[in-house]
């Protein structure tokens, strides 16, 4: 899951979540360990802490620990994943939000990051259409959403099916 995200080169993250209090969600069929074949990848999603998910995945060059937050925009669900809360990781690093859309169907789920390259052409276009959150690039060329919680959550009902890029499939193996 993240892996895949992550390994892209480029990233697409939000400032702020894209969650609130009232819009957390909970679904216990994503807890479980989930494998994408293709990519190599192994996810293990723990409840953790106040309707929260720790996310662990394991791929054969890279592993990593997430805390997630579920929530609803419209009639989909995201996955809201920021590094492990408790972690330290220095006064300069900042915990930036990576979304994702989540689609269960029994023992699949389909996992699917937002579009780096439609997003990287709407910042460079250098006009914002009303819908679009306010965004900012890095030297790295990372994309960084500055949109506020309400304008994220907004957008991603307006626009959420035009703004996802490719996904990944997972399988329920635990």
């Amino acid at each position: 899951m993240l892996y895949a995200l992550l390994s892209a080169g480029c990233l697409v993250v939000s400032l702020h979540p894209i969650y609130d209090d009232g819009s957390i969600a909970w679904d216990e069929g994503l807890v479980g360990t989930w494998r994408d074949a293709e990519d190599k990848i192994d996810v293990t999603i723990e409840r953790a802490e106040w309707r929260s998910y720790t996310v662990r995945y394991r791929h054969p060059v890279d592993t990593g620990t997430f805390t997630a937050h579920l929530t609803i925009a419209g009639d989909t669900h995201y996955l809201d994943l920021m590094p492990e809360r408790g972690q330290d990781y220095g006064p300069l690093l900042v915990p930036v939000h990576a979304i994702v859309r989540v689609e269960r169907q029994a023992e699949t789920m389909t996992i699917t990051p937002l579009d780096y390259d439609r997003l990287h052409a709407a910042f460079t276009r250098r006009t914002r259409r009303p819908s679009e959150p306010a965004m900012a690039m890095d030297q790295k060329q990372n994309v960084f959403l500055t949109g506020s919680t309400a304008e994220l959550r907004q957008w991603l009902r307006l626009e959420g099916a035009n703004v996802l890029g490719a996904p990944a499939t997972f399988t329920r193996i635990k």
